[in-house]
């Protein structure tokens, strides 16, 4: 996570000059819930539960936090093609039985947007496609790191010619192995309820353009 969050430093701090829009955006993200390993399923479970196998496991929803950078597409105002990286800090409920029950989860995808601008009101729709990063904390789980995409819809409002709000609301769908097992370190915990985990934020933010 911290090559990650150098890599994130260093493309704010270098594309701004290329860059058509960049958006700081803060929100709050809606998660889906996880379950417990039965063990006639999947390996055996690494530490004791307090909850039973098959029981939902909930993933507290809570504030996450985003950054976009968009840029024209092949000189069409109204087309943008970019980056977007997401990153919530959130936690696993108590029956997971886990010495830490702390999850970092943090999106980078390449997105594509189309905007239908209405005088000051610019109305956009987009998809993206990238992956999620999934970081347990406590030391009987492993990071996960697997294909994810996205597709959202939402509106600028222009200011000024440089200055806009955004609000904008996503689906982020993660898509996990067909076994189910998740976090897995020589034995498993947690598993996924299906093969795609599915996460939603609801984000406002305030966008420069260049």
């Amino acid at each position: 996570m911290a090559r990650l969050s150098i890599l994130i430093a260093l493309l704010s701090y270098c594309l701004p000059s290329l860059a058509t829009d960049v958006t700081l955006l803060a929100g709050y993200q809606f998660n889906s819930n996880f379950e417990i390993v039965s063990a006639n399923d999947l390996p055996p479970v690494v530490e004791p539960n307090t909850g039973q196998p098959g029981d939902n496991v909930e993933l507290d929803d809570g504030a996450a936090y985003s950054l976009a950078v968009d840029f024209v597409f092949e000189q069409q105002q109204d087309k943008r093609i970019g980056f977007y990286v997401s990153h919530q800090q959130s936690q696993f409920e108590s029956n997971a039985g886990l010495a830490n029950s702390d999850l970092d989860i943090t999106h980078v995808h390449f997105t594509a947007m189309s905007y239908y601008p209405q005088g000051r009101m610019e109305p956009f729709v987009m998809a993206g496609i990238g992956a999620g990063f999934f970081s347990p904390k406590d030391s009987t789980l492993k990071d996960e790191t697997k294909f994810s995409g996205q597709v959202g819809a939402g509106t600028n409002y222009r200011f000024t010619d440089d200055l806009l709000l955004r609000l904008d609301v996503r689906w982020l769908a993660t898509f996990f192995d067909s076994s189910g097992a998740a976090f897995c370190s020589g034995g498993c915990t947690i598993a996924v309820s299906s093969k795609t985990y599915s996460q939603v934020q609801a984000n406002i933010g305030l966008m420069y353009r260049f």
